[in-house]
């Protein structure tokens, strides 16, 4: 997503990707990214000879992003979801549940039944996002619950240090239920130093990892993507905003 101009479909409509990811593996690789998070439809809407090329890399795709419907009481298109979790080779799978209240026990039975799809092995990750029934911890900490141990279901929250907290009160209540955290700095300038940025997220990182020390990270979005309230249209491309994730990915580390 984060080098996908397209990823909300504010480019063309329709969503199709514009990137094709094989011909940025290398620059990935050379910034010091040790995975993907692979954007559901870099795979599913690609030709074969472009998503052999990516699963093939040296680069592992660690987790595939989908946005399969939860709303839908078809089973079927979240366990397509599943299989795809498998064709590819990734470590996990993120996904979100849907925003009606009055369905957390719908979404909690699709969750089992996705859950029981998913390869062995490969972790569930929540994107506890705004706008989803998951977005409130206890809903996301009973419907957890009810379906698998932490190790192989778990949330992601958002690490968002120049607009918002989007991480503590999620963490307060699920604490090693966070598995995954979204690294947003797109508004971070690219200006900003190694060093600065490392200080701007040690805190939080700290935070986290005391509370959920095999908490994994993803560089979720950098400076230049454009659409989620930054207007840096004409730097989103991979070319700049792998400069600035590789600076972001630089300063993580840092405090890791």
């Amino acid at each position: 997503m984060a080098i996908e101009p397209n990823r909300w479909g504010l480019v063309e409509a329709g969503g199709e990707p514009l990137t094709r990811v094989s011909e940025w593996l290398a620059d990935i690789e050379a910034a010091g990214f040790d995975g993907l998070e692979l954007w559901e439809r870099h795979a599913r809407s690609v030709s074969d000879e472009e998503r052999d090329a990516v699963v093939a890399s040296a680069v592992p795709i660690r987790i595939l992003s989908s946005y399969t419907s939860w709303d839908d009481p078809d089973d079927a298109i979240r366990a397509e979801a599943a299989a795809w979790v498998e064709r590819v080779g990734a470590d996990g799978v993120k996904f979100n549940v849907g925003s009606d209240p009055e369905a957390v026990g719908d979404y909690t039975e699709r969750l089992r039944t996705f859950e029981a799809a998913v390869p062995e092995g490969a972790r569930l990750l929540c994107e506890c996002h705004f706008g989803t029934v998951a977005e409130d911890p206890v809903v996301a900490r009973d419907m957890f619950d009810a379906v698998a141990n932490p190790e192989r279901l778990s949330a992601i929250v958002h690490l968002h240090p120049m607009a918002r907290d989007e991480w503590s009160a999620p963490l307060a209540v699920l604490g090693e239920r966070v598995g995954h955290v979204h690294v947003q700095l797109a508004e971070v300038p690219a200006s900003t130093s190694v060093a600065e940025l490392a200080e701007t997220l040690r805190p939080d990182v700290e935070a986290i990892r005391a509370a959920s020390p095999s908490v994994t990270w993803t560089i979720e979005f950098s400076h230049g993507m454009w659409g989620f309230g930054v207007d840096h249209g004409e730097n989103d491309h991979p070319a700049y905003i792998l400069q600035t994730a590789g600076r972001d990915l630089e300063a993580l580390r840092a405090v890791l």
